[in-house]
């Protein structure tokens, strides 16, 4: 009975899974921000940086560095803007509402579109690896295993900052604007975009404020083949922000209008 019980809830997983990827591919401009945008950025930057050392680290390019810190700022856009618009959206329309009468708990539709998400990440940074390599030769110098560990834990936290966002937002309007706007601030002071090391003495001080710098930072370091306890500090950080977001956003995240 419990072996059939399995059986079907994970049928009723892939399906279900199933039909939100089919529902994500049929909108073109989410589609497009996911897996074209990242790679037309990548080689605009790469274009402009490539080949010129890091400011910090002569023996290594620019582009080594910024290959990862561009996945690593997808692992944000991912938890503030595309899980934050997703259910405001299915909140806005009832559909999380609807949820409460079938067979399966909220809890399981949100694990199934978080592994959606999970995926498309997967793919989405795949995809700017591939380019990466083919044009500009790009060096992996981490461990495999390291890297994946350090991108769960980066996904853990801006997915559970996504669910206080929808939380603290009074209106599903206001959802978009708030991870949005999350997450363009800590986008353009991560790192991702601009050497931290340009920045003014301020910035870069409050920058360490922003869990997407300790993203990219940790991230980009583990992918160049730094050791994981040289950013001890930064995992610590990211799984307090992740244990803090989860437990405000159970008290106050909203499943009707």
């Amino acid at each position: 009975m419990i072996f059939s019980n399995q059986i079907i809830w994970l049928r009723s997983f892939v399906a279900l899974w199933g039909v939100e990827c089919k529902l994500f591919v049929r909108q073109p401009t989410a589609a497009f921000f996911t897996f074209v945008f990242p790679v037309l950025l990548f080689l605009l930057f790469g274009s402009i940086f490539g080949e010129a050392p890091m400011w910090n680290r002569p023996d290594v390019r620019y582009i080594d560095f910024y290959a990862p810190a561009l996945m690593a700022a997808y692992i944000g856009q991912a938890g503030l803007i595309s899980l934050t618009n997703f259910l405001a959206e299915y909140r806005l329309i009832g559909i999380l509402k609807r949820y409460v009468v079938s067979p399966f708990s909220l809890g399981f539709y949100l694990c199934v579109h978080i592994a959606m998400q999970v995926v498309i990440f997967i793919i989405s940074a795949v995809i700017l690896f591939v380019v990466a390599e083919s044009v500009f030769n790009i060096h992996f110098r981490g461990h495999w295993a390291i890297v994946l560990f350090v991108g769960m834990v980066c996904i853990a936290c801006f997915f559970a900052l996504g669910f206080l966002v929808n939380g603290l937002s009074k209106s599903p309007r206001s959802t978009h604007v708030l991870g949005q706007f999350l997450f363009l601030i800590m986008f353009f002071i991560s790192g991702a975009t601009l050497p931290r090391q340009a920045f003014p003495d301020w910035l870069h001080t409050l920058s360490w404020c922003s869990p997407l710098t300790h993203v990219v930072t940790t991230f980009s370091g583990v992918w160049l083949g730094d050791p994981i306890v040289q950013y001890v500090n930064s995992l610590m950080f990211l799984t307090v922000i992740t244990i803090l977001s989860y437990l405000v956003a159970i008290r106050t995240f909203k499943w009707e209008v």
